[in-house]
């Protein structure tokens, strides 16, 4: 009678069941290259949004202490407002400046998640969309 070693056997089936081939290995190590550089290209992107974001936010800070003088200085009303109506501009630039760098970031976050999709391992082929199981499209009621 043949004794089996228990840790052996245990051990054996955990590497089948757990260690990769190195066909799907190497598209591991592909999707998870790709995954990192995304997670980079993201990470850039948010830096330089909250760094322009920061800039605009001094330079409204600096053009707030600006007009606060001029509308302190000024001796009509007309000076008072025109100092107002010059902060407000650029108030308003700021914020439309927002808006787009946050539409920016939005695309360019959205094209790094969307970046050529996870490749499919090498043992499996890819589903064409003409092999694809359909779908029923009756309404329901």
């Amino acid at each position: 009678m043949t004794t089996t070693n228990l840790a052996e056997q245990w051990t054996s089936m955990v590497q089948k069941a757990f260690v990769p081939t190195p066909e799907i290995s190497t598209t591991y190590r592909e999707n998870a290259h790709r995954f990192w550089e995304n997670q980079d290209k993201i990470l850039d992107n948010m830096q330089a949004f909250s760094n322009s974001w920061f800039e605009r936010r001094h330079t409204g800070t600096h053009s707030a202490s600006e007009a606060a003088d001029r509308m302190c200085s000024t001796v009509t009303i007309v000076d008072l407002v025109q100092a107002y109506q010059d902060w407000a501009r650029g108030a308003f630039e700021r914020m439309m400046a927002d808006g787009l760098t946050l539409q920016q970031q939005m695309i360019a976050a959205s094209g790094a998640l969307t970046s050529p999709p996870l490749a499919p391992p090498v043992t499996e082929p890819a589903q064409s969309e003409s092999t694809a199981p359909a779908r029923s499209r009756s309404k329901t009621t």
